[in-house]
């Protein structure tokens, strides 16, 4: 079957992924080595769409939705520069994905990012958290032992959440460094503003970079620099906070109300007079 015959198949169902693929093959639509706009590719596309038959109701919106996952993966000729364009690589993306490459010699991954990542180090627990992730490439293309690393937080959505919102903008998946657990929103920001201080002090903050929450570093140096801000909050001796409570609820565990309701108003004040017979002055 030749693209053609295979284009009057296509147009008989609503535009798809396979529509957008064999219409990206054929000349003259896309000009290779240019720069497009997203929307300008969806109206490239549904236009061409319904000049070769497919359905005349066809919209921007249906295909922009397509495009939306379709652009990043192994079947479009396209590569993402920056946000929201795209280059139209043509058939030199064809002949690299055949041996599993991308341009410039980068592997090429089968499908989009998707919104399930497992931290590689996670220390402490809570709904929100301070997260350290990075784009693998970086580190690749720094040649050292450090590469630029986003040292953020969130809420309870956490890390994944706010992949959802950017993840079609990465040029591959990203690495999901570290998670620090935080009971709350504000013990985030704390700890945030703590490991920014640390590294901006050591001159490792990134300044030409978008914000404030890019650092030239390395895990190993953000778990050193938690231990070390943090630690004693984090860790009592070599047992965590999180198996401090347990216990402590285990031992209590057989306490009843009654029990709790017989100790003295003034126990704390008291404690070494009621322990130990001690009067404080």
């Amino acid at each position: 079957m030749d693209t053609l015959e295979l284009l009057e198949d296509l147009i008989r169902d609503p535009f798809g992924a396979a529509a957008a693929r064999e219409l990206c093959r054929g000349r003259g639509l896309f000009e290779p080595g240019r720069l497009y706009r997203r929307i300008e590719i969806t109206e490239r596309l549904r236009r061409e769409f319904v000049r070769r038959g497919g359905t005349s109701g066809t919209t921007n919106a249906a295909v922009a939705t397509v495009l939306k996952k379709w652009l990043l993966t192994r079947a479009s000729p396209f590569r993402r520069e920056t946000r929201g364009r795209y280059r139209y690589l043509g058939l030199e993306r064809d002949a690299m994905q055949n041996q599993g490459m991308g341009v410039g010699g980068y592997a090429v991954r089968d499908a989009p990012v998707d919104d399930g990542l497992t931290p590689e180090l996670e220390i402490g627990a809570g709904p929100c958290e301070v997260y350290a992730w990075c784009i693998p490439g970086y580190r690749v293309s720094g040649g050292g032992d450090r590469w630029p690393t986003k040292i953020g937080r969130a809420g309870t959505e956490g890390f994944n959440g706010l992949l959802r919102d950017f993840h079609e903008n990465l040029p591959e998946r990203p690495r999901y460094l570290l998670r620090l657990g935080c009971a709350d929103d504000a013990e985030a920001r704390r700890r945030e503003r703590l490991l920014h201080a640390w590294f901006m002090d050591r001159g490792q903050q990134l300044e030409e970079a978008p914000g404030n929450e890019w650092f030239i570093t390395n895990p190993g140096e953000i778990d050193e620099a938690i231990q070390h801000l943090m630690g004693a909050e984090l860790h009592v001796g070599s047992t965590n906070l999180h198996e401090e409570e347990k216990k402590f609820a285990e031992a209590f565990k057989d306490v009843t109300d009654e029990g709790w309701a017989s100790l003295p108003d003034d126990l704390i004040d008291r404690l070494d007079e009621y322990l130990y017979g001690v009067h404080r002055k």
